[in-house]
């Protein structure tokens, strides 16, 4: 297989959030309104940039692959600027990072529960919140082979007006498309007719099952396949993913690809990033020419291999086997 940017004519270029993750693992259960022993972590994070992560350790398993493959485009503080910029670069991503020096980095504290790996997040966007339109080059999109946007750059005004703006730019240069709509609590939030009219157009969605049902209308009981079918009014591909449930794909109004629960005995160490790193496999894998199938059993195969990793993000150095 060749790399991606002679298939597709540019890199893969992931818009979104850069954040310095506080992470907290509980070690014994987690006692309320009392002290718990925790072992207690800072790790470079987001959404946007564990997915351009794992999009960049495939592809860079693909002939012809290089670090120029995978861009990744985000907002970050001063303070820590370097880090975050060196912590791309080791696992193979060229980062392209607006420094902010007025505000910290998005900052997140993930409580992750002993027994299932399941975390709990607190966010102080910092500034993640001040991405504007003005400072992402139309040139940066046009030249794009791929767009991938993270949802959380719809939950504050000024990402926001840069989300449209940027939608607005891969449809005027004929660049495909794709977005994870981040957080069900957020979308909640924002509203189902903004939101979905925001999310409109992309060539694939990547929602949870919580967001797939709470787009779909369909609440949080309802069934996630007929979720899956009715979101394909919004996206070309759908591909909803079930946690420990496997993950499943909708095209033309029906599914055309589904795994199942994961393996039992799989050990799970972590989840944050598992998500992401499905997202990262499977545009790599799409980019790279593989049919649905291939994209699914790939992109399951990198989430449960996330699962036993702590952090968000592929180690750096060679791909993990």
């Amino acid at each position: 297989m060749i790399g991606l940017p002679h298939r597709w004519g540019g890199p893969l270029v992931v818009i979104g959030d850069v954040v310095t993750d506080v992470v907290c693992r509980t070690v014994g259960p987690r006692r309320v309104g009392t002290d718990t022993d925790a072992s207690i972590t800072i790790r470079p994070g987001g959404s946007a940039a564990n997915t351009a992560a794992w999009a960049a350790q495939a592809a860079g398993s693909i002939e012809g692959a290089t670090t120029e493959d995978v861009v990744l485009i985000g907002r970050v503080g001063g303070d820590d600027a370097a880090w975050h910029r060196q912590s791309l670069i080791d696992v193979g991503v060229d980062p392209c990072l607006i420094v902010d020096h007025h505000s910290a980095t998005t900052r997140l504290v993930a409580l992750i529960d002993e027994m299932t790996g399941e975390r709990t997040m607190l966010t102080d966007r910092g500034a993640g919140l001040l991405l504007e339109p003005n400072e992402i080059d139309e040139t940066q999109i046009s030249s794009a082979g791929w767009v991938h946007l993270s949802g959380y750059l719809l939950f504050a005004d000024a990402p926001r007006r840069t989300f449209v703006q940027i939608v607005q730019w891969c449809e005027r240069h004929g660049v495909r498309w794709s977005v994870d709509p981040a957080s069900s609590g957020f979308l909640a939030d924002l509203g189902m007719p903004e939101a979905r009219s925001l999310l409109a157009g992309a060539s694939i969605g990547f929602p949870n099952a919580d967001e797939a049902l709470l787009l779909a209308g369909l609440g949080p009981s309802g069934d996630v396949e007929a979720a899956a079918v009715a979101l394909c009014s919004l996206w070309g591909t759908v591909v909803v993913t079930r946690g420990s449930d496997g993950a499943l794909v909708a095209q033309n109004e029906r599914i055309v690809g589904q795994l199942g629960p994961a393996v039992p005995g799989v050990a799970v160490i972590d989840a944050v990033g598992a998500g992401d790193a499905f997202a990262g496999a499977w545009l790599a894998a799409h980019l790279g020419g593989a049919p649905v199938e291939e994209c699914l059993q790939n992109a399951t195969t990198t989430a449960r291999m996330a699962l036993g990793l702590p952090g968000g993000r592929p180690p750096a150095g060679p791909s993990v086997s």
